[in-house]
């Protein structure tokens, strides 16, 4: 009777440990560089605010806060990861719902997700698999930029786009809509993103990306004549153009 009695125990023990593994920490960083702050909430004063290290675990509602030159990967327990880029301030709301004060993330889903991003004003869901960076603009929107997706995102106010692997979409103003979409230079992008191309190991959906890259090079055959930047507003974008003129629309 002890000994199954010890047993007993031991299986308890096992599944309640297992149990806090799962669902007491949702997420765990797998690559930190630089500093990067964790701020809880529920706490006041210096105990409210941690530094991440590698392997350390961040529960939903904690903030992430990454200092110039910082980075950082975070791994969920179902393989899905996402990056936190320099300077950049995010938050974890639950599981399917992440918010974006400033800076930029990158989400690589290969496993299929429902995901609710939002920035100071604006909000959009995705619903697919695919990799895309997503950055806050000065307007309180974003720039929502797929890699390689199969998805369709949607807005409160009633947008809804299929994702494009290439193609930015901004998502503007409260009940938000979609701006214009533009397509990028995916081949620049993964040179020169430090998102793509700062970390130790590639991403998981790095073929899938590759691919991507291939078809838009057939489609468009290379060519580009301008550079996106910040949307200072809803009514403006920067754009820099350089080179020949073409009739592609970016």
């Amino acid at each position: 009777m002890i000994i199954s009695s010890i047993k007993l125990i031991l299986i308890i023990a096992v599944h309640f440990w297992t149990a806090i593994f799962l669902y007491g920490f949702d997420i765990m960083c797998t690559y930190q560089k630089g500093t990067i702050e964790l701020i809880n909430g529920n706490l006041t004063g210096e105990d409210a605010i941690s530094t991440i290290s590698e392997h350390s675990e961040v529960t939903y509602g904690q903030i992430l806060a990454s200092g110039p030159n910082s980075r950082g990967e975070f791994m969920f327990t179902n393989e899905n990861l996402f990056r936190l880029g320099t300077s950049s301030v995010a938050n974890w709301k639950n599981r399917n719902e992440l918010w974006l004060h400033s800076g930029s993330v990158l989400f690589c889903l290969p496993n299929r997700s429902e995901l609710s991003v939002s920035s100071q004003i604006s909000s959009a869901s995705f619903t697919g698999t695919g990799t895309f960076i997503v950055e806050s603009t000065q307007n309180g929107g974003f720039k929502f930029i797929p890699l390689e997706a199969k998805g369709i995102l949607t807005t409160p106010k009633g947008g809804r786009k299929e994702v494009v692997g290439g193609r930015m979409i901004l998502v503007l103003g409260a009940p938000s809509y979609f701006g214009d979409a533009y397509d990028i230079d995916l081949l620049l992008l993964l040179k020169s993103s430090r998102l793509l191309n700062a970390y130790p190991k590639h991403l998981p959906t790095m073929r899938n990306i590759l691919l991507s890259l291939y078809v838009q090079d057939i489609k468009l055959k290379g060519k580009y004549d301008a550079l996106i930047g910040d949307a200072t507003s809803d009514n403006n974008l920067q754009i820099w153009k350089f080179g020949e003129k073409n009739n592609n629309k970016l």
